[in-house]
């Protein structure tokens, strides 16, 4: 198999269950913020970005379900902060930006 072109991105890393848990953490922040309810669709995942201009990796927070809306943050998610999303979500609480 070969090396996934990030490593660490894809999966396979010793950092997964960190990053697992970080991004739960986060999801639960975004409900708490968004004032959602408990069971709301909201997901978090560090993505590779390979378009011209995009840092190789971005946090992409999205909330699912009929009123679905997404933020893109231009950080690996061990370097999003907590006061990063919630400032992100109150200044643009409707999504579709970037930080």
């Amino acid at each position: 198999m070969a090396a996934p072109p990030f490593p660490g991105i894809l999966g396979g890393s010793a950092r997964d269950g960190d990053r697992a848990r970080r991004a739960s953490e986060l999801a639960d922040l975004v409900r708490t913020t968004l004032e959602l309810p408990d069971e709301a669709a909201v997901t978090v995942s560090q993505l590779a970005c390979r378009e011209p201009g995009c840092p190789p990796v971005e946090t992409v927070i999205a909330v699912l379900g009929p009123d679905g809306r997404r933020w893109t943050i231009h950080r690996p998610l061990a370097d999003v902060d907590d006061a990063l999303v919630v400032g992100l979500l109150r200044n643009d609480p409707e999504g579709d930006t970037h930080a």
